[in-house]
């Protein structure tokens, strides 16, 4: 373990139980107190948690990275546990598009580990939030991380396991996030190697199959209500031909002409993918053409 210097972190803050987001505050044995590096405030936006693997296949790697980068461009929060393979893909996605991420560890917030996630450990530290019920100083324990686990599923409106086995520990943070009420997305991978053997097992007992972040607005529309696609993450550029046509310009702001409407309406009356629809409107605010006020996307006419 590398303990950081002051110079990297940035002093831990210590919150009370009766400022845990209200999520946090009502799942059976709540922590006392948390301990906090980063940015408070992104706890208040809609959140995503994804867990999965440590020693997950490049493929597992791949689709949680992609999708992190999916869920942090519309605006979620993406949750995780900073440990080797699923989680530290996760937490990349999010940071790669320039979407906020938090990171539920296992020790102290001023130890590193495990060693090797020490760069992404610091991006995190920049760029999210650090969240342990552990004190500084504090190493990590295998009975923390159980126990860690509560905390990313208390945190999370949703929770999606990307690659698991039968006995992976991923799927004690599915049991947990049902037992606190959370929905629990998993997503099928080949029969043959037994990667995802633990998500099938899941999906058999009730999960939502998850393949693409469509599965998650079919099965939570409400979400989608009040997220806020992140300008970093939006195309400056025109998109490849065939991905977002002139034609998707045109239907935006005919939708628009009848008054502001929020993102999941927006795609619940868009004929195209997530992908097509963020793309469209980052080339109508870009171009000046429309704005978005919180969670309603408006003509930039309808605001004068």
């Amino acid at each position: 373990m590398m303990p950081l210097t002051s110079f990297l972190k940035p002093p831990t803050q210590q919150l009370n139980r009766n400022r845990f987001p209200r999520g946090l505050k009502e799942i059976p044995s709540p922590p006392s107190q948390l301990y906090c590096v980063g940015q408070l405030d992104i706890c208040l936006g809609p959140k995503i948690a994804m867990v999965g693997s440590r020693a997950a296949s490049w493929h597992g790697l791949q689709f949680a990275e992609a999708l992190a980068g999916q869920l942090a461009a519309l605006g979620f929060v993406v949750v995780s546990g900073l440990a080797r393979g699923i989680d530290a893909a996760s937490h990349r996605g999010a940071l790669a598009v320039g979407g906020k991420t938090i990171a539920v560890l296992g020790q102290g917030c001023d130890l590193v580990y495990p060693k090797q996630n020490q760069a992404l450990y610091q991006e995190v530290v920049r760029e999210g939030l650090l969240v342990s019920e552990y004190p500084d100083g504090t190493g990590p324990k295998p009975y923390h991380f159980p126990a860690r686990n509560r905390i990313i599923t208390g945190l999370c409106d949703a929770l999606i396991v990307v690659e698991a086995r039968t006995r992976s520990g991923s799927l004690i943070s599915a049991k947990s996030a049902l037992a606190q009420g959370r929905e629990v997305f998993a997503v099928p991978g080949p029969v043959v190697a037994g990667a995802a053997s633990g998500c099938h097992e899941l999906i058999r007992e009730g999960a939502h199959l998850l393949d693409s972040i469509t599965d998650l607005l079919r099965e939570m529309p409400q979400l989608f209500q009040h997220v806020q696609p992140i300008q970093a993450a939006l195309p400056t550029t025109d998109p490849p031909a065939g991905q977002v046509s002139t034609n998707n310009h045109q239907d935006l702001l005919a939708l628009l002409t009848a008054g502001p409407m929020v993102f999941s309406d927006l795609l619940a009356n868009f004929d195209g993918t997530i992908e097509c629809l963020v793309a469209a409107l980052a080339h109508l605010e870009v171009s000046g053409q429309i704005e978005h006020l919180g969670a309603l996307y408006q003509l930039r006419m309808q605001a004068r």
